[in-house]
């Protein structure tokens, strides 16, 4: 039977962090922190996938199992930029030569969890691919809801007068689900948004690796959605909202 080092090939894992520089306080934990990240988006990919099965299955309760997960790796990811925002002044810059071209850009399992968790424009589309959303809408119109395909505004303002049905009259595992969709939804657009400032704090106004136009880059990517939909739909909620004043915050 394996033991622990020889189940994990921790002698293997840990020869991975290969440097290129003579920076090791710098460049060991820039390279720990972006593999780290890649284990991280492994497991985003497989509890997406699994929470499109569930869905396709109408199986919420499993749906959402996954989905917290999914949030609960996300803040992982979150949480680790701090190493990357508390490089040295000057740091990145050390080690930019020995990156060549290489670019965050180009991880292909980051494209992944953009693809599985929504369709590929921002406008409230509903994609033709297996993502998240998709899978959602479908289970939507099996259980006898008005979730259309389209995408014109009229089948926008279908699909958020349902989910606003779903919030305020159902209030079961279908709105606990939408708000485990936007759980994920904001925490990567949080760490969208970590990721530009960590960019802006250790390169300024430089271009980015990989032919990117740097922080200018990352910040039109940051304000990105994946369930516009949903947060039009609470807008609408809140819009639509008596404004009340509390008892004890009322004049007297």
């Amino acid at each position: 039977m394996a033991g622990y080092s020889e189940y994990l090939m921790l002698d293997e894992l840990l020869a991975l962090q290969r440097l290129r520089t003579d920076r090791r306080n710098t460049e060991l934990p820039f390279i720990v922190v972006h593999q780290v990240s890649e284990l991280l988006a492994k497991l985003v990919i497989n509890d997406l996938g699994a929470a499109i099965c569930a869905l396709d299955d109408d199986d919420l309760p499993s749906t959402l199992r996954s989905l917290r997960r999914v949030h609960e790796v996300d803040c992982l990811l979150l949480d680790q930029l701090r190493l990357i925002e508390h490089l040295p002044p000057g740091g990145f810059a050390d080690l930019r030569s020995a990156l060549g071209t290489a670019s965050a850009a180009e991880s292909r399992q980051f494209a992944t969890i953009e693809v599985l968790s929504g369709p590929p424009r921002g406008d409230g589309q509903v994609g033709l691919a297996r993502d998240l959303w998709t899978a959602l809408c479908a289970h939507a119109r099996r259980t006898g809801r008005d979730m259309p395909s389209g995408h014109g505004p009229g089948s926008q303002q279908r699909r958020i007068r349902t989910l606003v049905e779903i919030y305020r009259a159902e209030r079961g595992l279908l709105s606990d689900v939408c708000e485990a969709l936007l759980d994920h939804d904001h925490a990567f657009s949080m760490w969208r948004y970590r990721h530009s400032l960590a960019a802006a704090r250790n390169i300024g106004d430089r271009p980015g690796t990989g032919g990117t136009s740097g922080v200018a880059y990352l910040r039109r990517r940051s304000s990105r959605r994946f369930y516009p939909d949903l947060w039009a739909t609470r807008n609408s909620m809140v819009a639509a909202a008596p404004c009340e004043l509390d008892v004890a915050d009322r004049p007297r």
